[in-house]
């Protein structure tokens, strides 16, 4: 039996987002569940990442602040073109990520610089 492009292709992006949200899932109850042993963090799950990168921005210059912010908002619209231009590229998720990653970043940075 032979099945259409569109179903196999749309099949495939479901039990990727269904296998992405498990792995996801899964390292919050491990982190939970370290938790609830242990009485300490983990510190495995990317909001930790995150939220180490956000305190290294609040730690940095002025005039890094600035720097940052030219590099960020130039990258993230080279990156929304290559989402836009080619939206299945293998890499079109992990675009997507970097993509909420800059914006948050970015406002951070106005956070701080009141702008």
């Amino acid at each position: 039996m032979a099945f259409e492009k569109g179903y196999c292709d749309d099949l495939l992006k479901l039990n990727s987002d269904t296998v992405e949200n498990y792995l996801e899932n899964r390292s919050i109850y491990d982190e939970l569940n370290h938790y609830k042993e242990k009485g300490t963090i983990l510190g495995k799950h990317k909001i930790f990442d995150r939220l180490k990168r956000t305190e290294s921005i609040r730690d940095m210059k002025l005039s890094e602040l600035f720097q940052l912010k030219l590099q960020l908002e130039n990258n993230l619209v080279r990156n929304k073109k290559k989402l836009r231009d080619d939206p299945n590229h293998p890499q079109t998720k992990a675009r997507r990520d970097r993509c909420d990653q800059m914006k948050m970043e970015l406002k951070e940075i106005m956070k701080i610089l009141n702008l």
